[in-house]
């Protein structure tokens, strides 16, 4: 993700949270925080941005801290394609882990999430301020497994070059 492609993120990330980042929190992070990994997900056909995701790594540690696909493509293929280039980026960083929260009611995510591997080991009551949600905690330890799955199989036909 550079700072040209926040016009799209902040379009998706209106719609995609109850309480969306600004873009001065994306802006920040891409520009002054080097602890920060943002990707994009765009399509070989248009240039169109599908998709992104934000991490922070700390130490051995990778925290997605948010991640959206736009709707018209979503249950495409898409938020996996960013995870599994996540865990690459990841394991090219000494990464063990990937952990995130997400939304106890967010049952879409939850499911991909379990469906790569993520495990429970959390609970966050009241972490989502906007609505008193509580978070599941998630953490994945098999890097590895994800970063090998085949992200061209997705229906949006992403590839490597794909993924910025």
């Amino acid at each position: 993700m550079t700072p040209e492609d926040l016009d799209e993120v902040m379009e998706i990330e209106q719609y995609s949270f109850p309480t969306p980042w600004s873009r001065t929190v994306y802006e920040h992070d891409l520009k002054r925080n080097p602890k920060s990994r943002f990707f994009v997900a765009r399509s070989e056909d248009d240039g169109e941005l599908l998709g992104y995701i934000g991490n922070w790594v700390i130490e051995d540690e990778c925290h997605v801290g948010t991640i959206a696909s736009k709707r018209e493509f979503r249950g495409q293929g898409i938020a996996e394609a960013l995870l599994i280039h996540t865990a690459q980026a990841s394991l090219a960083e000494s990464v063990t882990y990937i952990i995130l929260e997400v939304r106890e009611n967010n049952f879409a995510a939850i499911n991909l999430y379990k469906k790569l591997g993520f495990k429970q080991v959390g609970l966050r009551r009241g972490y989502y301020r906007d609505t008193g949600e509580d978070a599941l905690l998630l953490t994945l330890y098999d890097l590895e497994s994800l970063a090998a799955r085949d992200v061209s199989q997705t229906a949006a036909q992403l590839k490597e070059n794909t993924v910025e």
